[in-house]
C-alpha cells in the first residue's frame, strides 16, 4: 500500500525563507523541525492506496485544471492536537480552496475516499512541539517577513517512514493554468 496525498510546494527558496522566518520561535516552542524537502501545502489526503491503483488515481488527477495558487503566508500558527507549528495565510486562499474540493470531487467520483476535513492552507514547519511553551506564546504570531507562494503545478505525494521521520516524495505532477485574470 502507497501513503498518498497531493500537495503544493514550495520553492527552495521559499521553504529557507519560512524556515528561517520561523527560527526563533521554532527553537522556543522545540518539537522537530521539518526539512526543506518535505515542506508542503497538502490540498487532499488520500491515504493508504494499493499500487495497482495508482493509474486510476493519477487518471483522476489529469482531469482536474485549476489555475495558478499565490499563497502569502504571513503568520505562524500552532495547532494544538496535532502539536505542530505551522506557517499560515490571513488572505483567503480561494484558488487552492478550489483546487482542493476539485481534487476531492474528482477522486470521489473515481471510488476514492479522500479525507473529508475542511480545507486550510497552511505549511507545517515543526512536529512535536511542546505543548506548555506554546500555551505561553500569543497565537497567531506574525512574520516580520511573509513568505509568498507561487504554484504553477501540483503534485501527487507519497509518504515513506525514514530513520527521522516521514519522507515525501512527488509521484506525478500536473500544471496549474498560470492565467490568473479570469
Amino acid at each position: 500500500m502507497l501513503r498518498l496525498f497531493f500537495a503544493l510546494q514550495p520553492t527552495r527558496e521559499q521553504g529557507v525563507a519560512l524556515a528561517e522566518a520561523a527560527s526563533p520561535l521554532a527553537a522556543q516552542l522545540g518539537g522537530q523541525p521539518v526539512s526543506a524537502e518535505n515542506l508542503h501545502v497538502t490540498l487532499c489526503f488520500v491515504g493508504a492506496v494499493a499500487e495497482d491503483k495508482l493509474e486510476a488515481l493519477q487518471d483522476a488527477a489529469r482531469g482536474v485544471h485549476g489555475r495558478a495558487v499565490r499563497l502569502r503566508l504571513d503568520s505562524l500558527d500552532y495547532w494544538t492536537k496535532p502539536k505542530v507549528l505551522c506557517a499560515v495565510t490571513s488572505a483567503a486562499a480561494s484558488l487552492a480552496q478550489e483546487l482542493s474540493a476539485q481534487l476531492a470531487d474528482a477522486l470521489t467520483a473515481a471510488g476514492f475516499a479522500p479525507d473529508a476535513k475542511p480545507f486550510r492552507a497552511h505549511l507545517t514547519l515543526a512536529r512535536k512541539v511542546d505543548s506548555t511553551s506554546a500555551a505561553a506564546c500569543e497565537w497567531p504570531h506574525l512574520l516580520a517577513s511573509p513568505v509568498s507562494m507561487h504554484c504553477e503545478r501540483f503534485a501527487l505525494m507519497r509518504s515513506e517512514k525514514g530513520e527521522s521521520g516521514s519522507v515525501y516524495s512527488a509521484v506525478a505532477e500536473w500544471p496549474l493554468d498560470a492565467d490568473n485574470s479570469r
